[in-house]
């Protein structure tokens, strides 16, 4: 039976919460943080979610959340919640009570003007889906590096939540639309979609209404089942089995088509897909039937079998199974016809992995036996394969993300020799303005915590990237116009336009000039407006990065990669490196990376929408004429989102740039 909350304990409570709501401004703050103290200890009883459930709406009354980061429910960011809860202390505290509002929220017991019951149920939801190790603590060793203390209080509240309002049938649902759309993406690291995996396969059942099971199964399988063999047999016994004398082709050839299917449907490979590919390296058509290529990826197959052969061996392995996928796909993108990629390959097979470079890859996947240089192979055929699967992780480094990614795409040879100089040498060189900058050089950069969440190459190349990046940034501070003006095109290459414009200011902090910059863009980038001109090449751009209500968050970096029309409505596809092509800009602008026309990599939005976002683009001056002709409604209407968001942060001001090229 649970322990109830002493009385002393609760009369204690009630006294702070009457001193709180009699509190005047000079005290409020410190009769707030007493009050947080005694709940901290209510919170680690099994029984004090529910207690201070009870008393949620003379908390709130009490002003608890008044001047702290949860007191617009509007600005609350689902991702951010598992780590604030898991940072102990006070910060913990006020996050379980933010829960417990939101809970009240979605019950009708308390009403919010920032959220209806309905978004505060789905917040709560995204919040179970997004922390299943909280939801289900044993799951995770990352709970390891959580506190005892703190740990008892997340137990707590997430028992609470899962009692009295998580319905498992709607979190199924919502963890097989999270995987599809996790997967819609085809990200490099698939960490987060095999985690949602393991933890529904353990703790969670699948037997629930006919149309949710089936699409939960489907990833089950593909992680821990792609076959009926390999649903029999764990992965050591899956190994001996392929390499048993007895074991023959049609047999093997039979587990290659079966291992397809989930490869294909999903994007995700697994140990078994990895060791079969092992078995078979040495035959192409096995290897062209478990990677189901299409025309190209046969031909590339015949083609260049002996240099395949040769990463498979080296790079194939239980813990880099992403490989198999990646290699299916970079197969088919037929990048080993140029010969700089060939080499680059061939080279990279071959190289010797400079320590400090080897010890940071290795730091990344700490659990794998495989060395550096096979992990950094590996990762290099997923990123070539799936350029639009790279993702910044929790590194302010967006920049260097979403050149890398161009540079897979457009200029692959380039990539393959900037992996080769950093991994054997440990420094980095680029040109700016004539003067050659060297990251062994430099020590300040953008991410002062380096996250080693990513893939391999990422791990080698960011770190130099993001330094060389800040010094071209310092470099290019100061001057009239927006530093990306001169960074982008030193950065990225030479296909940067060498038109500009921003309508902010750095030097003011305002914005000025906007109904120009709209047409600018608009005459640039819109086929009606263009001449139906599509780009040639990605186009680094800047947006205001908002929240759900539409509040300046901060500057992003992405990339246009297509304007097209998509029933009868043109949008914009572009890369987004954060992670999470999904992230709401605003309560209706979400943008999509499925159902729209996107490509697995590709987010987008109405032309409208995302032209409401933007700050800063390149452009040819050559498209610049004819501004006079773009619609002035349609002007209006990107106006008026942009100041009713993001530009209620700025001055506007109404005089003209210094310059536009």
């Amino acid at each position: 039976m649970s322990e109830p909350i002493a009385d002393q304990l609760q009369h204690k409570f009630m006294d702070q919460l009457n001193q709180l709501k009699e509190a005047g401004p000079l005290t409020k703050n410190d009769q707030g943080r007493k009050l947080a103290s005694t709940m901290d200890i209510i919170t680690a009883k099994e029984t004090g979610p529910a207690y201070l459930f009870d008393h949620i709406e003379t908390i709130l009354d009490a002003g608890f959340f008044k001047g702290t980061s949860w007191e617009d429910e509007a600005v609350l960011n689902a991702s951010l919640v598992g780590g604030t809860l898991k940072s102990g202390g006070l910060n913990t505290v006020y996050e379980i009570i933010s829960e417990l509002r939101l809970m009240a929220i979605s019950e009708g017991k308390i009403h919010s003007e920032a959220m209806t019951p309905k978004d505060a149920l789905r917040f709560l939801e995204e919040i179970t889906v997004s922390n299943l190790d909280l939801l289900f603590p044993d799951a995770s060793e990352e709970q390891r590096n959580v506190d005892d203390e703190t740990r008892k209080k997340i137990q707590s509240l997430f028992g609470f939540l899962r009692n009295e309002i998580i319905d498992p049938d709607r979190i199924n649902k919502r963890l097989a639309s999270e995987l599809e759309m996790i997967c819609a993406q085809r990200p490099i690291i698939t960490d987060r979609a095999h985690h949602i995996i393991r933890t529904i396969k353990e703790q969670m059942t699948t037997a629930q209404s006919d149309d949710i099971a089936p699409r939960l199964q489907l990833f089950i399988d593909a992680v821990y089942a792609p076959s009926k063999r390999a649903a029999e047999l764990d992965v050591d016994e899956y190994e001996a089995w392929i390499n048993d004398e007895k074991t023959g082709t049609s047999d093997l050839e039979a587990e290659c088509t079966a291992l397809s299917e989930p490869l294909r449907e999903t994007g995700l490979s697994s140990p078994y897909h990895a060791l079969l590919l092992r078995r078979i390296q040495d035959d192409r058509h096995l290897i062209a039937k478990l990677l189901r290529l299409n025309s190209y990826g046969l031909a590339e197959m015949e083609t260049h079998h002996p240099l395949i052969r040769q990463i498979i061996d080296q790079a194939c392995h239980p813990s880099t199974s992403r490989f198999v996928y990646g290699l299916a796909v970079m197969l088919e993108r037929n990048l080993l016809a140029r010969q700089p990629v060939e080499s680059g390959l061939a080279r990279l097979l071959e190289i010797t992995i400079h320590p400090e470079v080897e010890l940071l890859v290795k730091k990344s996947r700490p659990d794998s036996s495989c060395s550096a240089q096979q992990l950094i192979v590996a990762d290099t055929i997923c990123l070539l394969g799936q350029p639009l699967g790279i993702g910044q992780g929790w590194n302010p480094t967006c920049q260097s993300a979403r050149g890398i990614s161009l540079w897979s795409r457009h200029a692959p040879g380039s990539v393959l020799e900037m992996i080769d100089t950093v991994a054997t040498a440990n420094e980095m060189e680029m040109r700016f303005e004539g003067q050659m900058i060297n990251s062994s050089q430099l020590t300040e950069g953008l991410a002062k915590e380096f996250d080693y969440n990513l893939d391999a190459v990422s791990v080698v190349l960011v770190p130099h990237l993001d330094l060389i990046y800040f010094e071209m940034m310092r470099r290019a501070s100061g001057r009239a116009d927006d530093p990306h003006k001169w960074v982008n095109p030193a950065m990225y290459g030479e296909w940067i336009p060498t038109g500009f414009t921003s309508p902010y200011s750095y030097l003011t902090n305002a914005i000025s000039n906007y109904e120009q910059f709209l047409r600018t863009f608009y005459a640039s980038h819109h086929p009606e407006y263009n001449g139906m001109q599509d780009l040639t090449y990605p186009n680094p751009v800047g947006i205001f990065l908002t929240a759900a209500n539409g509040k300046l968050l901060g500057f992003h970096a992405v990339s246009i990669l297509r304007v097209a029309k998509y029933e009868d409505e043109y949008r914009i596809y572009f890369l987004n490196p954060n992670n999470e092509g999904r992230q709401k800009w605003q309560s209706d602008i979400q943008p999509t990376v499925a159902g729209n026309g996107e490509v697995p990599g590709e987010s987008s939005l109405p032309f409208y929408q995302f032209a409401s976002r933007l700050y800063a683009f390149h452009f040819k001056p050559s498209d610049a004429d004819g501004l006079d002709k773009v619609a002035s409604d349609e002007i209006e209407k990107v106006t008026d989102i942009a100041k009713n968001s993001w530009g209620t942060s700025y001055t506007w001001l109404d005089i003209p740039l210094p310059s536009l090229y």
